[in-house]
């Protein structure tokens, strides 16, 4: 084990890098404690199935007017703002956990998308937008066709006396 020798040029720096921590926290606290702008940042889910892909957003007390949707190099950008009401109560609030304040989220998009086809809703504080996928993009059912075996032995018989020299078959697409 070994000894530090005290400094008093030590003892001050420790006590200068906790007195920074205690203002940087107590600036922390009263910001998130305070009725001023927060931060709101709405969760988004999106879901795709065969024929689009939708989105929901959750913006509770966003009225619509509030929200603008813009789709520009298949990037859509979702912005808005959630104000906080100001009334006159009375007392002082010791905890505010609601979020205020404007936001963006964008979000890219595959060039699957119909971009003339785009639809937004705004219902009980859920934003719905619907990408509509472009119809080449979608997905298509190929039907197989089924030979009879009778029909393909008697195809290959013919092909075999035809042909002197044994070639694979090729297959058909």
């Amino acid at each position: 084990m070994s000894l530090i020798r005290y400094s008093p040029s030590v003892m001050g720096l420790q006590q200068q890098i906790n007195r920074m921590f205690h203002e940087f926290d107590s600036s922390l606290f009263d910001h998130l404690e305070g009725l001023r702008d927060g931060l709101f940042t709405p969760v988004a889910d999106v879901k795709e199935d065969d024929d689009a892909y939708t989105i929901h957003l959750e913006v509770p007390g966003v009225s619509q007017r509030d929200i603008d949707l813009q789709l520009h190099d298949n990037v859509l950008t979702i912005r808005g703002r959630k104000e906080q009401k100001h009334q006159e109560e009375e007392g002082r609030y010791r905890r505010v956990e609601r979020s205020y304040g404007t936001f963006a989220r964008s979000l890219a998009l595959p060039r699957a998308v119909d971009e003339s086809a785009v639809s937004a809703n705004l219902e009980n504080g859920v934003l719905e937008v619907r990408l509509p996928k472009r119809e080449e993009a979608r997905p298509r059912q190929i039907n197989v066709g089924v030979m009879r075996n009778s029909e393909t032995q008697a195809e290959a018989t013919n092909e075999a006396s035809s042909s002197a020299v044994s070639q694979p078959l090729a297959s058909s697409e």
